[in-house]
């Protein structure tokens, strides 16, 4: 059997115009989420997982890609979007199979501190894992894992540092496959093809991860993570024609 998989952060459906720079944080600002879900729904996934969804007390994001695909879905909301006044910000899954045991979990945040591109103070936002199993058409159980990580470099931090290890080590356990069949797609903002220096403990627990060439940043940085056990790679590419601050990953893989 062969799945269909697509990682993004959606950065709150928001995007810049075509003229703007796209190093300038500030310059994504124009509500797109339309043209997102259309662009996934033509990729025509199995399984997504997004995050920095937006969410407000009627909805999310989430909800409406997954409506407009008739997709099942679940959304956690982690913290306040510094996106968008108002809104919450989350991460997602949504699967054309059914999904149960959903779980969330949060990382352990530092509390970082440090002066927005706005001008604004932040201070580091709670982030965490969203879990669940997934039973697909041929009978077999996926566990399914999205995640977002705490932005390192806006706070000025050395993700292998010794100060940040009881936030690697959390993540270790927390990411971990959970069933023989395992899919982890997540924006880990830890920037290298590999994640074996940062996370070498999910390695060792029998997790393969796909290396990409390609940045997955419109600033050249690789971001976003793919990690599996019991599936076979048959594809992955990231599509970087796309105006958000993140590109999109797309990858097919095939039960063994």
């Amino acid at each position: 059997m062969r799945i269909k998989t697509l990682q993004w952060n959606i950065g709150g459906g928001k995007a810049r115009k075509p003229e703007d720079d796209p190093a300038d944080a500030l310059s994504y600002r124009f509500d797109v989420l339309d043209e997102f879900a259309g662009f996934i729904a033509r990729q025509r996934p199995d399984i997504i997982t997004l995050q920095e969804t937006h969410s407000d007390e009627e909805s999310s994001q989430a909800q409406k890609i997954a409506q407009t695909m008739r997709m099942f879905f679940i959304n956690d909301v982690y913290d306040k979007s510094h996106i968008e006044d108002g809104k919450g910000l989350g991460q997602a899954i949504i699967s054309r199979f059914p999904i149960r045991n959903h779980t969330f979990d949060f990382f352990y945040n530092p509390k970082a501190e440090a002066l927005g591109p706005d001008g604004k103070h932040w201070v580091s936002h709670d982030k965490g894992v969203t879990a669940c199993f997934l039973t697909m058409d041929n009978g077999l159980i996926l566990n399914v894992k999205a995640s977002h990580s705490l932005p390192f470099r806006k706070f000025n931090i050395d993700p292998l540092s010794d100060g940040i290890f009881k936030l690697r080590a959390g993540m270790d356990e927390k990411l971990r496959p959970e069933s023989d069949l395992y899919l982890c797609q997540a924006d880990l903002n830890y920037d290298n093809s590999s994640i074996a220096d940062f996370l070498p403990g999910l390695l060792r627990q029998g997790a393969k991860e796909v290396i990409l060439s390609e940045p997955t940043t419109p600033e050249g940085r690789r971001y976003d993570h793919v990690l599996y056990k019991g599936l076979k790679l048959v594809s992955a590419k990231v599509v970087s024609d796309v105006l958000s601050d993140h590109f999109p990953i797309v990858c097919e893989f095939e039960t063994l």
